[in-house]
């Protein structure tokens, strides 16, 4: 995708206005999406920024791994958002290394709302980011005047998840009597793929992140699970086609399905129709199949009272389970699960269901 960072700063934010896409619905979306934004960004960060923003693709010396800086971003203090939103958007702080040797951070605020993007929400993403930024400098400004550095490069980028067109860059303006204020940075409107598909599935032949928006982009536009079905299968059929390894397609696939979420009654039309999809190409990653096997497991755990043979059973599903999604275990591990009672392991089992990582299966 073409990046245009260097394009004359637009109109300012608390002017502009994006059109709607006629096919994304103005309701906010029901279901998590910053949760898997989040994770996507952690995932896939490099191959993001080669498709967003590819002039700072360029400058960054990818041989040295990005470090995210959640704790750092969460010291911040930047208010979530008006009231009653809910969870809208997601935010990632990212310490890279330019190619001139010196740490660069790139702050990355995803919006996640249905509609177009009216001036006033415009506004309110434009001054979140300056906030963001005068906080960072602020924190950091003693910091590095001790050591003798100069503060780190900021690069700020909003994706704009709805949003399908619009100014590439946002600008925030302060002013008085001549004083003021001004901050630009780059805006991504991501909804602007809705229009350009068969781009953007090409894209995702080399690019991992390129699905993540395809996932995002219908689950907009299929508001309810009703509609849902095709689509999901759809995209899991084009994500095997283009020939990702495990390591790829394992959370490519559970972004997906955390992104277009389905009804419980259709997840057996689902697992169907990945199963002859993996029949066909000898794979095997469902991941709705592992949800639902833990959750037969429970449930005939605590029909049968969980006796003694049951409990074994739930321990060799819950390792099994862990094993495939994580890795190998170590042998603390393994004796844990299987020396645990009923209840934990209905507990880490539930746990399992939403983990990311292997200890927020034993939280709690």
């Amino acid at each position: 995708m073409p990046d245009r960072n260097d394009a004359s700063p637009a109109a300012v934010a608390s002017t502009a206005s994006t059109a709607a896409p006629a096919a994304v619905a103005p309701a906010v979306p029901a279901d998590d999406h910053d949760s898997p934004w989040k994770e996507a960004l952690e995932l896939f960060f490099r191959q993001a920024i080669e498709l967003l923003a590819h002039s700072l693709y360029k400058v960054i010396d990818w041989s040295v791994a990005p470090q995210f800086l959640d704790k750092e971003l969460q010291a911040l203090g930047v208010p979530d958002g008006p009231p009653g939103h809910g969870r809208l958007h997601a935010d990632k702080l990212v310490r890279v290394r330019h190619k001139d040797g010196a740490d660069a951070w790139i702050l990355v605020h995803v919006e996640v709302q249905g509609g177009g993007m009216s001036a006033r929400a415009l506004s309110r993403i434009a001054q979140r980011m300056y906030r963001y930024r005068t906080r960072i400098e602020h924190r950091h400004e003693g910091l590095n005047a001790r050591a003798g550095r100069a503060p780190p490069a900021l690069f700020s980028l909003a994706i704009l998840v709805a949003s399908r067109s619009g100014p590439e860059r946002l600008e925030y303006r302060r002013e008085f009597l001549g004083q003021g204020v001004y901050f630009s940075f780059h805006a991504v409107h991501l909804s602007q793929w809705l229009g350009r598909w068969s781009e953007l599935e090409s894209l995702a032949r080399t690019n991992p992140f390129a699905v993540v928006i395809m996932a995002q982009l219908q689950a907009l536009r299929y508001r309810t699970g009703a509609q849902r079905l095709e689509p999901t299968v759809s995209l899991v059929r084009l994500l095997y086609g283009y020939g990702y390894d495990r390591e790829h397609i394992q959370p490519l696939l559970r972004l997906i399905e955390w992104m277009l979420r389905l009804p419980a009654q259709q997840e057996p039309a689902y697992l169907a129709a990945v199963e002859r999809l993996e029949q066909e190409r000898k794979m095997s990653y469902v991941m709705i199949a592992e949800r639902r096997g833990i959750a037969k497991g429970l449930e005939q755990g605590l029909e049968q009272g969980l006796e003694q043979g049951q409990v074994k059973g739930q321990a060799d599903l819950l390792l099994r389970q862990i094993q495939r999604r994580f890795g190998a275990v170590d042998a603390a591990i393994e004796q844990r699960v299987r020396t645990a009672g009923a209840d934990d392991l209905e507990a880490w089992s539930l746990n399992f269901v939403d983990a990311t990582v292997l200890d927020e299966v034993f939280r709690g």
